[in-house]
């Protein structure tokens, strides 16, 4: 068994590892915006600000419970959109969708979900990513989601 003065100096260790790979294949995460989803609204609206990008994809960041989404727009600065049908439950954690065609700047993205009582409200955090190709999931409709 190893011993507990060894046990920090190895989780430090290793993510410190797992930071510098992400940030060597490109895969630099910008925070953009954030939502709490309340149970009273169908939809809620991430404004992103101009300061960023452009972007190749986005990560959604879940936290709380599991959100059933209908469908997400990704809306762009240059008054283009793309709207991706979900259609199922979400779990928490990290989800990313690769946006299609060359890198955008972001206006806004709208998440459209169905109402529900929650225990623990779920909170959407909104990143973004110049370099992302092939992260996401492309075998699933949802890109990732």
């Amino acid at each position: 068994m190893l011993d507990k003065r060894l046990v920090w100096p190895i989780a430090v260790l290793l993510s410190a590892a797992c930071t510098a790979s992400l940030c060597g294949q490109g895969l630099v995460w910008n925070f953009l915006g954030d939502t709490q989803i309340d149970g009273i609204h169908n939809h809620s609206k991430i404004p992103v600000s101009g300061h960023y990008g452009p972007f190749r994809a986005v990560q959604l960041r879940l936290n709380g419970d599991a959100i059933f989404f209908e469908r997400v727009i990704v809306r762009f600065s240059d008054g283009t959109s793309e709207e991706l049908a979900i259609g199922h439950r979400v779990l928490a954690g990290a989800h990313v969708i690769d946006l299609a065609g060359e890198p955008r700047t972001l206006e806004s993205v709208e998440l459209w979900y169905f109402k529900e009582s929650w225990e623990h409200r779920p909170r959407v955090t909104l990143y973004g990513t110049v370099d992302a190709l092939n992260v996401a999931n492309r075998e699933s409709p949802a890109y990732g989601l």
